[in-house]
């Protein structure tokens, strides 16, 4: 008697061989994927105490988002036509500068929900400042069953690239200090909620640390076995910096300083030359691109077709709310084939199967946890979703992989499993109070404005 079958499925694996079945199953046992076949040859092989008929379902991996500010998701929407520079000195940094505890926990609960309800079920979280109460946040995404990642701010200095007094006063650590919180965090609370929380380095931006500091956090990654994230050549002045202070390019000084690998994931990594993709390559270095984000502010686009084609591992993310507004991976999949087609005019390539992969298992690796997640097959844990296909904008169903780019949204997922249990089911967060955590945002929305000093300014006037 196993725990649990999915049955009559169309089933997008992501395995070795990337097989996708027409009428599939999946025996789970456990936490772990048992098998992967045909309905009728699991049905006769096993009986489950519990049977899902997936039949009008699309079942694949669940998503992987390798970049997301929980703090900033009650910052939804604040001023949306700014510039990347001007959104974070004069609204993101002030704001979260403000925050107290509860802010961070409400936003905390908000963007946890809503990446379940959308079909995510692993995340890698950026840099958590002691303001937010990291403790609560940690526990929060134990209790919400996700796999998450969260990590600890590390910084030395008070700049980002070359405006040396960019970052808001409420933000500053000193580096010491900020170091050993990290660690403090580590051994506190990783690998706890029976395995599924990571914690990570995530030292601030060039212009933010000091090639000591770099180098510290590489060496104490590697000490504890954990890994590091951080953003990098997100815009021309993170180029520019390296260049003038090092006459390096921002891959190369990465190199200089211990901050690449397959334990880092750097994030967005636009202003990149070309000669920089073979050190990503070379030192297997994770990639996490975030096109929503960048196309709307404008940022630039990422040489992703290049990175694919020379080995980088490249993973996606959404960001943050005030500059992306959605945490719905389906739109980060569509929009990144969208942009890499444009931007080399070839509408063959990258294909919904590349998109598929940085969503799950390039996820996977950008998170450490490629044996662990981001395809369904033998022995890995069951992180899997349901995405229900009788709707108007899917049916006909052709190709369930084209399907899931290109039709599909978030608002499609019926059933979400996590490390084999059912985390969501009918659009239904077993593990949330999603009326409560809806209520607790909306109230917060002006506390966080007024506390700050910072004022919205309407696209149309409000009566």
């Amino acid at each position: 008697m196993i725990d649990l079958m999915i049955c009559n499925a169309q089933i997008i694996t992501v395995d070795t061989q990337r097989r996708v079945f027409e009428n599939g199953a999946i025996a789970i046992e456990g936490n772990k994927i048992l098998e992967v076949g045909k309905s009728g040859e699991l049905m006769q092989k096993y009986t489950a105490r519990r049977v899902l008929d997936a039949t009008h379902f699309i079942v694949m991996p669940g998503l992987i988002n390798c970049h997301m500010h929980l703090p900033q998701v009650i910052m939804r929407g604040v001023n949306d036509n700014v510039e990347v520079m001007d959104k974070l000195k004069y609204y993101i940094w002030p704001i979260q500068g403000s925050y107290d505890e509860e802010d961070a926990y409400i936003s905390t609960q908000l963007g946890l929900l809503e990446m379940i309800k959308a079909g995510t079920t692993a995340f890698l979280g950026t840099g958590l400042h002691p303001r937010y109460g990291i403790g609560a946040i940690a526990q929060a995404v134990i209790d919400s069953g996700i796999r998450g990642v969260i990590s600890k701010y590390v910084m030395d200095q008070t700049g980002y690239a070359l405006d040396k007094s960019a970052l808001h006063p409420g933000l500053w650590e000193n580096g010491e200090e900020s170091l050993r919180m990290a660690c403090d965090l580590i051994e506190n609370w990783h690998g706890k909620g029976e395995g599924r929380l990571q914690v990570w380095f995530s030292p601030r931006s060039v212009g933010g640390v000091s090639e000591e500091l770099f180098r510290r956090v590489s060496d104490l990654a590697k000490h504890y076995g954990v890994g590091i994230t951080a953003h990098w050549a997100e815009v021309q002045n993170n180029a520019d910096y390296t260049l003038e202070r090092f006459g390096l390019l921002p891959a190369e000084y990465a190199q200089k300083v211990g901050m690449v690998g397959k334990n880092v994931t750097l994030v967005h990594g636009i202003y990149f030359e070309d000669r920089e993709l073979d050190i990503l390559a070379a030192t297997q270095t994770n990639i996490c691109h975030c096109p929503v984000c960048n196309a709307k502010l404008a940022m630039g686009t990422a040489k992703v077709t290049q990175m694919l084609h020379k080995g980088v591992n490249v993973c996606l993310g959404n960001d943050g709310m005030p500059v992306n507004n959605t945490a719905d991976m389906f739109r980060e999949m569509r929009t990144a084939l969208l942009l890499q087609r444009n931007l080399y005019r070839d509408p063959l390539y990258p294909t919904a199967a590349e998109a598929i992969e940085m969503a799950t298992i390039n996820g996977a690796k950008g998170i450490l946890a490629e044996d662990v997640v981001g395809s369904i097959e033998t022995g890995k844990h069951a992180d899997i979703i349901l995405v229900n296909t009788r709707k108007p904008h899917l049916i006909p169903i052709h190709d369930p992989t084209s399907a899931i780019v290109w039709a599909a949204n978030g608002e499609d997922v019926d059933t979400v499993i996590i490390d084999g249990k059912i985390i969501m089911e009918n659009r239904h967060v077993l593990t949330m109070n999603e009326e409560d955590i809806l209520e607790q945002a909306e109230r917060r929305k002006h506390k966080i404005l007024e506390q700050a000093g910072v004022k919205v300014n309407h696209v149309w006037k409000l009566q």
